[in-house]
Formats: structure tokens, sequence, C-alpha cells
């Protein structure tokens, strides 16, 4: 598993993208304590209410919503 997420950042361009990536990765080794403990009721149901929508088949591609809500493209 590893060496492919090295092969799949190897192959990011993009700036934008491979600093989310490095911020999201620096947090997790950082850190042994579960991230679902410290987020607020509203931030839980989001995500569960996301969860849900993907098991109803409502969901959204990563890169499509990256690009229309944060202007980050692949």
């Amino acid at each position: 598993m590893k060496s492919n997420l090295h092969a799949l950042i190897d192959s990011i361009d993009n700036p934008a993208v491979l600093q989310a990536y490095l911020i999201l990765l620096s947090r997790e080794a950082r850190s042994n304590d579960d991230f679902w403990d410290a987020l607020d009721a509203d931030a839980k149901a989001s995500i569960q209410e996301g969860i849900a929508n993907f098991h109803d088949g409502k969901h959204v591609d990563f890169f499509d919503y990256m690009k229309s809500t944060h202007g980050i493209d692949r």
C-alpha cells in the first residue's frame, strides 16, 4: 500500500494538492489520537450524511468537487 501511495504522490504535479496531502499526512504521523473524537457534532453529522449519500448512490467525484468548490484542478 505504501508503494502505491508513493507512486500516486509522485504522479501529482499540482503544488496545492501536494501541500494538502503534506499537511494531512504530517498531522496523521504526529497523532495517535482518533480524529473522530476531536470533531464537533456538526462535523460528525456532515460526515455521516456524506457516507449515507454515498451508500444511496448520491456521490460526486472528488476531483470534480475540488475543482468546483476550491478551483483546484488535477
